[in-house]
Parts: C-alpha cells; sequence; structure tokens
C-alpha cells in the first residue's frame, strides 16, 4: 500500500529542501566549483538501461565526468579533463545508512602546481 501522492512529493521536496541546507552549510566559499551541467537521471531519462548513472560537471576549464553503480554499494569512477596528476576527495556521504542517498561533492587538487583546488556542485547519490 502506498501513501497519498501528495504526501510523497512533500516528503520528496522535504529530502531536496534539507539536502540543499546541508549542502549551504559545506560550501567552502575560497573553492571555485565544477557546475553539474550533465545527470542521465534527468537529461536522458530510461538511458540507464546497463544501470550506469552518468553526471558531468565543468567550469575553470575543467571537466570531470562520473559514472555511478550500485544501489547500496556505490562504484564510482572518476574521468577528468584535462588529464595529468590530481588528488581527488569525497565529500560528505556522512550517514551509516548504505541504502541512503548520500549527499556528496568531490574535491580536486592538483599537488605541486598553483593550481587551485576546486570541488564539484554537491548531488545526491
Amino acid at each position: 500500500m502506498t501513501g497519498r501522492p501528495e504526501r510523497a512529493a512533500g516528503e520528496q521536496l522535504e529530502l531536496l529542501r534539507s539536502a540543499g541546507y546541508a549542502a549551504f552549510e559545506r560550501h567552502e566559499r575560497d573553492l571555485d566549483v565544477l557546475d553539474l551541467v550533465y545527470d542521465s537521471l534527468v537529461d536522458a531519462p530510461g538511458s540507464g538501461g546497463d544501470g550506469v548513472r552518468r553526471l558531468r560537471f565543468a567550469g575553470q576549464g575543467w571537466t570531470l565526468d562520473v559514472d555511478v553503480r550500485g544501489q547500496e554499494q556505490l562504484t564510482v569512477d572518476l574521468r577528468i579533463c584535462p588529464a595529468g596528476p590530481v588528488v581527488v576527495e569525497s565529500r560528505g556521504g556522512d550517514t551509516d545508512d548504505s541504502s541512503a542517498a548520500r549527499l556528496v561533492s568531490f574535491l580536486l587538487r592538483w599537488p605541486g602546481t598553483a593550481q587551485r583546488p576546486v570541488r564539484t556542485a554537491w548531488i545526491m547519490l
């Protein structure tokens, strides 16, 4: 038995609102942001027959492509362009419930260079 559609929509709205507040609280003001420019869930619904969610972030001359597989145990593949030595850290995802959606951002750093670190926009995985 499912709940009324109004209630389900209200719950979704509250989840999105809380995710937005959490992202705002975790914002690092001194970092540039790579914006989300493509999400296969939104831009190509129904194309995930292979079980892969594809994301693309872009900005400041960089592109980060992200492939996400799985539901409870996520596998994340990252491709950065232009290519080169980079350190990537994931931020967020601080929940013990492996089945819960996670609010995540990726931080990119280029050690030994003058390149400023950047981070991706926050997303729910």
